[in-house]
């Protein structure tokens, strides 16, 4: 299960799944997200082994929209979270009265941060002490990320 893998949950701003608990809370989160009608989360499975390899996610608010995503280390660098964020980040756009579609993502998470780039966010800087990211080895505290965004 990629959400009690350390090494793909260490850039993340939610802790480790140590049980079915924790993935059972998160699916709660879920179900309440897509019933507010402001924050949807699809599954991907992958198409050759019909295995569950990760969530993308995108919010909307005030703001605008934006994305989160995570993949199974086993799917790393097949290019299914440059896919799936491009399926979500079109499917966003064609709502006209969003102006801004961003992410972030922990300063030193390179292959997150290139995702964003291919999908045509630009980055526009670092937020400083931004967000907790509970499995980063050695966090004491929020960590700098680095913010991407698409503006219409």
């Amino acid at each position: 299960d990629y959400a009690g893998d350390a090494r793909v949950t260490r850039f993340l701003d939610w802790a480790t799944h140590l049980d079915l608990d924790d993935s059972r809370g998160f699916i709660d989160d879920v179900h309440w997200g897509w019933e507010s009608g402001d924050d949807f989360c699809w599954v991907l499975i992958d198409r050759a082994s019909d295995a569950l390899v990760g969530t993308v996610g995108c919010q909307f608010d005030a703001h605008g929209a934006q994305f989160g995503y995570v993949l199974a280390h086993d799917a790393w660098g097949r290019g299914l979270a440059t896919e799936a964020m491009a399926a979500v980040f079109d499917a966003a756009r064609e709502i006209d009265d969003v102006a801004r579609f961003w992410a972030t993502c922990d300063v030193d998470n390179r292959a997150s941060a290139r995702v964003l780039e291919k999908l045509g966010m630009r980055e526009e800087g670092v937020l400083r002490r931004w967000s907790d990211r509970p499995n980063h080895p050695g966090a004491s505290g929020p960590r700098d990320v680095r913010v991407f965004a698409w503006v219409r």
